[in-house]
């Protein structure tokens, strides 16, 4: 699968794409959200992984961008998040999210959950 990650926080962006590449995967990154839709937009990953709490832009505004542009309606959306509470995970899987992932995340099984999550939504 190709996958974007969005994080504001490097090394858990060096984590999640050590952990996905490892499991066969092409990973594109981006430090903060507004970058990337361009980057979406030009070449649609299989899969978007955004972080819920960024400052220039959230994951859930993300995530409404992408469901709101035709061309990135087929795309996964995962939102990562310290955050756990069931509020937040509601407001992800309300704004279009196939999933959600509390961080700190697992390395070991961080592949096999987005794998999950995305077969799941199919």
């Amino acid at each position: 699968m190709q996958i974007v990650l969005v994080d504001d926080d490097p090394d858990v962006i060096d984590l999640m794409s050590l952990a996905l590449e490892q499991a066969g995967h092409t990973v594109i990154t981006s430090p903060a959200g507004a970058p990337i839709v361009s980057t979406l937009k030009a070449d649609p990953p299989d899969v978007l992984i955004t972080d819920l709490m960024m400052a220039e832009l959230t994951g859930l505004e993300l995530c409404e961008l992408v469901n709101t542009t035709a061309r990135l309606s087929k795309m996964k959306i995962i939102v990562i998040s310290a955050r756990t509470d069931d509020l937040w995970k509601d407001k992800a899987k309300d704004c279009g999210a196939a999933g959600f992932i509390e961080k700190p995340i697992d390395v070991m099984t961080f592949a096999a959950t987005v794998e999950g999550i995305v077969s799941a939504s199919t």
